[in-house]
């Protein structure tokens, strides 16, 4: 049957468009980076005799030694690298655009490409076959780098306005802008004290400029006669190890084979994990031991992730690489403790940023959330720790409903029937009783206006198992659909979706919630553009992008009402 298109199909669909023309921009400007690339590529064994005798090898475009924060992974992913989206760890470096890259000349210097001009990285010129965790620290000296900076002095008087305001002359030449040290930590201090004349009447500061662009003479010449600035001598800066970037040691102490080295780590509590390659395997003890020095004192426990995610209870296999034997993690989410062994429950720290999404768009202070799929509760804590919201929860995993309890605890809640309430078991007959269990739930306590109304199904159902959350749906048939529901119960669905010739992700996702709760022509025909058929229903139905699983995968929240008449219609009742 064929249906004019909703206010919801229309928005999906401009949605998609802008999308595409997304792709097309974010083409061109990749083309634009490869021929950049080559550019630099050509000028890296053209700028001096010393580049012609010992040629460099190239590292493709963002893969910077630095830690990225948020604006710069957004930044870097228009420019063609590995998509980044609501990553929430603690540290993370970006994924260079090529995967299979190659070094082109088998030498001891890597030459690392940015938009303004390049960092060339020697490697160490010891045997690096012959170093390992237990001694790689011996080579600290030579890990050390040191720069050779221009500068000039202004009074002191005149530092902060230089240094701070917006139309400062000054500003786009100052040393912490070169590419150099990004991601060095402590950043380092631009303004120095400067030995100066008995004879000088006022205190003079000296500023570290940079050595990749210099200042005009024009600009030179406002800043003499404005805040009288006077060039002075070079200054050195030295870097030692313990203020790089991981990813700079590790591209100066890895062999050839190793290159480029490791491109990204999460970390969960003390513990560090890593997802090393094939090539990076045999020299996994080395890459973890470097990881525990420049991540102390946080950091105590770094191991690398054996396998995928799987099993009944969403869990991996790790091993340990460096540091203590210790997986019981203490995570600190937005003042809400969680307490967990990361070997027993699944952990995704990139949702951090959809659950303050869920509190500060869905949750209202003190209504009922309901959590099929609760894991170790840290959606359900900050909720009831945040908003006074009431909880009723479900996992399979003994050790995940546990660990929820007694961080629940550690977190001043009351674990108590009608208040904050969890239970191991099957999802399906958690739905399904839901209705039933509230009741039960709420007749354990007094009737004030604090407790839970028997009458009410949750305000909020999750069920966030992308994997299958859809096949759940059909347990809704079992709630009670007699009585009118204002406002009635919002169910958010998170699956894995793909996009197809005629549809967006969201779409699809859209239409596999559709065909769990009412399922049309059959499990063998695929329906599409069921969207408009669920509002029909009074389903008010909304699709949000949450964050990417892997190449054109996304997990998509597909959130909607379950009314009335969906209920009834469940129920087999067609008509009103």
């Amino acid at each position: 049957m064929e249906r004019g298109r909703s206010p919801i199909t229309q928005q999906l669909r401009v949605a998609a468009r802008k999308k595409k023309r997304r792709k097309n921009i974010s083409l061109v400007i990749g083309i634009i980076v490869g021929l950049e690339l080559c550019l630099h590529q050509m000028a890296c064994h053209t700028m001096s005799v010393h580049a012609l005798m010992r040629p460099q090898c190239v590292v493709q475009h963002h893969s910077r030694c630095a830690f990225l924060g948020r604006q710069q992974q957004q930044f870097a992913s228009k420019w063609g690298s590995s998509r980044i989206r609501n990553h929430h760890s603690k540290l993370m470096f970006i994924q260079p655009i090529n995967s299979n890259w190659k070094p082109i000349n088998k030498y001891n210097n890597i030459c690392f490409h940015t938009r303004h001009h390049s960092t060339t990285i020697t490697r160490l010129q010891a045997d690096l076959s012959t170093i390992n965790e237990s001694n790689w620290q011996s080579f600290s000296n030579e890990l050390e780098e040191t720069l050779e900076l221009p500068s000039i002095s202004v009074p002191a008087k005149h530092i902060h306005w230089l240094l701070s305001n917006k139309d400062s002359p000054i500003k786009s030449f100052l040393a912490h802008t070169m590419d150099e040290f990004e991601g060095i930590h402590p950043k380092i201090k631009v303004v120095r004290n400067l030995d100066q004349d008995d004879d000088d009447d006022q205190v003079r500061k000296r500023i570290l400029l940079s050595s990749a662009e210099l200042i005009p003479d024009d600009t030179f010449q406002l800043l003499q006669e404005k805040y009288h600035a006077r060039k002075e001598d070079t200054f050195n800066i030295c870097i030692p190890h313990h203020q790089q970037p991981v990813t700079r040691i590790l591209s100066k102490i890895l062999p050839e084979e190793a290159q480029p080295p490791p491109s990204s780590y999460e970390q969960v509590g003390h513990v560090v994990h890593v997802n090393l390659k094939a090539q990076h395997v045999g020299y996994g003890k080395l890459i973890g031991s470097i990881l525990l020095d420049r991540l102390q004192p946080t950091t105590k426990t770094v191991v690398n992730k054996l396998g995928e995610v799987g099993g009944p209870f969403r869990t991996y296999q790790m091993g340990l690489l460096a540091g203590e034997d210790d997986y019981f993690v203490h995570v600190v989410e937005h003042g809400v403790s969680l307490y967990f062994d990361l070997r027993k429950v699944y952990w995704c720290t990139r949702l951090e940023g959809e659950r303050t999404y869920m509190l500060k768009n869905e949750f209202q202070p003190n209504q009922i959330i309901a959590d099929a799929f609760c894991g170790c509760g840290a959606q359900l804590i900050r909720a009831a720790s945040k908003k006074g919201c009431r909880v009723v929860a479900n996992d399979l995993n003994p050790d995940a409903v546990e660990y929820c309890k007694e961080s629940a605890r550690k977190n001043g809640i009351d674990v108590s029937p009608g208040n904050f309430d969890v239970q191991c078991g099957d999802a399906r007959e958690f739905i399904m009783n839901l209705g039933m269990r509230m009741s039960e739930s709420s007749s354990t306590t007094p009737s004030s206006d604090t407790t839970i109304n028997a009458s009410k199904l949750p305000h909020h159902l999750l069920l966030n198992f992308p994997l299958d959350s859809p096949s759940f749906l059909n347990a809704l048939r079992w709630w009670p659909s007699g009585e009118v529901m204002d406002p009635p119960p919002r169910i958010h669905v998170y699956t894995f979706a793909r996009g197809d010739d005629e549809r967006t992700e969201a779409e699809v996702a859209i239409d596999m919630v559709a065909d769990g709760l009412l399922p049309e022509g059959g499990y063998s025909i695929a329906s599409k553009f069921r969207g408009d058929y669920l509002n029909e229903l009074g389903c008010n139905v909304e699709a949000r992008e949450i964050r990417d699983a892997a190449p054109g995968k996304l997990v998509i929240c597909v959130s909607f009402s379950a009314s009335r008449t969906l209920l009834r219609r469940m129920q087999g009742d067609f008509f009103d």
